[in-house]
């Protein structure tokens, strides 16, 4: 191991005195995080319990950065290709797109040398596909963490949403770098606390939102930038996901012995212990408040995130919200969210609406207009329309006389090799300024806009919001939400 110094951060120190671990940081607030602050500032709140002996024991051994140092393994600046140049990486969750990660990851040129998955299934799967590298295998990622995070550099994070921050958080406070899939959290209290970790630790950390490193996104803001599509106060997104999985129900199945294969304890983490239920596990937990962020957290990640970009959103003040088929466990059957965003940098303030369950924006009101699919983003501008279908579609500008209207000059680098490429040349640089979705960049603020929304669709009404206070005016409810509920022992969240 070599040391390399990392972005300036305070000291941070790991005790490991019973079953806590504290990360000490400097005093500032979340909320200068939330206001941008620089790695050097807050790294957000105390880890609380987890109950693993030997993770602690791992951890005072050295597996986390010390002196303000990010420990690489040895040969790191000694060519890619050599063994001990390998970035080893550990894979959490290997099934849907936990699969789709981690062969991602190892085409682009990471080592997979762990796999954690709670379903000896799909663990059996995964490995028997990477046998070349014969990996570790385990069930638990705290586990996998302490018997092998010293010859690990990086983490992946494909499990369901309400155990995002646990894994992520703890690999991250280990100084190993993250790709966390989306919607990175399932509060905006944890999206804040995660990037606080991953600036203090000096990480690379990628969120799993792959569109971001397509040319269309790089397209679509040079067409704004450029002038060709003129004012654009109106935006739509939307899917035609919350079909593809139960909402607007009012309780889970009915209880039943849990799968040989699955560790039901596990896969509930941090949440409040039940018994195991059927339609969860592996995919249609999406829906329900207590594992998922339902088709906002699962689409518009993707579908919102061009426009947030495109037109520097950044946060809303105020959300409405019309909603179909509410139900008391789980996100409405189908679902109108509008986000009102400010005046900012040179443009007029932006009204964003987000459909899902079926629903779509209005049509384009011009001949040879196109028919909107099933999943979309569109810009109205005060020239031209710019819209993409598909959830990874490629922008068009379409109008009356769209026909003579050239693409813009190249303004942005495209991305080479994609997303997963993105992140491990990104370690490999030793630097997180070339991510296209940075956790303690762009998407800190992007992600908490979709918790927010995720709240006005659980409740159901029209939310006013802070963005200096960080909390939701005259309501005491919503705020509530914006943390998750205190985790069971050993977990974090």
């Amino acid at each position: 191991m070599v040391s390399v110094p990392a972005t300036s951060a305070p000291a941070l120190d790991i005790r490991g005195g019973g079953a806590n671990v504290r990360l000490m940081t400097s005093k500032s607030s979340s909320r200068a995080v939330r206001a941008g602050s620089s790695a050097g500032a807050a790294a957000g709140a105390v880890v609380r319990s987890l109950s693993r002996r030997a993770f602690l024991k791992n951890t005072a051994a050295g597996a986390v950065a010390t002196g303000g140092l990010l420990l690489l393994p040895s040969g790191f600046l000694r060519g890619a290709d050599a063994p001990s140049n390998r970035i080893n990486v550990a894979c959490v969750g290997v099934n849907n797109q936990g699969w789709s990660d981690s062969h991602g990851v190892a085409n682009a040129g990471g080592h997979i040398a762990a796999l954690v998955d709670v379903d000896a299934n799909s663990l059996a799967t995964s490995a028997k596909s990477f046998a070349k590298n014969n990996p570790r295998t385990f069930r638990d990622y705290r586990e996998m963490l302490d018997k092998c995070g010293k010859d690990i550099d990086a983490v992946t994070v494909s499990t369901p949403d309400h155990t995002h921050f646990a894994v992520a958080y703890a690999a991250a406070a280990l100084g190993k770098h993250i790709y966390v899939q989306k919607p990175l959290c399932h509060t905006a209290d944890q999206v804040h606390r995660l990037a606080a970790v991953c600036r203090a630790r000096g990480v690379v950390a990628q969120m799993g939102n792959q569109g971001a490193s397509s040319a269309h996104t790089r397209l679509a803001r040079e067409y704004y930038e450029a002038g060709l599509l003129g004012d654009v106060t109106e935006v739509d997104a939307w899917t035609v996901a919350a079909t593809a999985w139960p909402q607007g129900v009012d309780d889970f199945q009915p209880p039943a012995p849990a799968p040989k294969h699955l560790d039901w304890d596990l896969w509930l983490g941090p949440a409040s212990a039940m018994d195991y239920r059927r339609g969860l596990h592996p995919f249609t937990w999406r829906g329900y408040f207590k594992f998922g962020c339902g088709a906002l957290g699962d689409m518009a990640i993707h579908l919102m995130f061009d426009p947030y970009i495109v037109l520097g959103l950044t946060s809303p003040t105020k959300i409405e919200v019309n909603s179909t088929g509410a139900g008391k466990v789980s996100y409405p059957k189908s679902s109108t969210v509008i986000f009102h965003f400010p005046a900012a940098n040179g443009r007029g303030p932006v009204r964003l609406t987000w459909n899902d369950g079926g629903r779509r924006p209005a049509p384009l009101d011009f001949p040879n207009a196109p028919k909107l699919g099933g999943n979309g983003s569109l810009l109205r501008g005060s020239k031209f329309a710019l819209t993409a279908c598909g959830w990874n579609g490629h922008f068009e500008a379409y109008g009356p006389n769209a026909k003579g209207v050239k693409k813009p000059a190249e303004k942005y680098p495209r991305i080479k090799g994609g997303h997963y490429r993105n992140w491990i040349d990104a370690i490999r640089a030793g630097s997180p300024a070339t991510l296209s979705s940075p956790i303690t960049g762009i998407c800190e603020p992007f992600a908490e806009v979709v918790m927010l929304g995720c709240i006005a669709q659980r409740l159901g009404r029209t939310l006013n919001w802070d963005a200096a206070a960080g909390a939701f005016t005259g309501d005491a409810e919503a705020n509530a939400l914006l943390k998750a509920p205190a985790p069971r022992a050993g977990f974090l969240a």
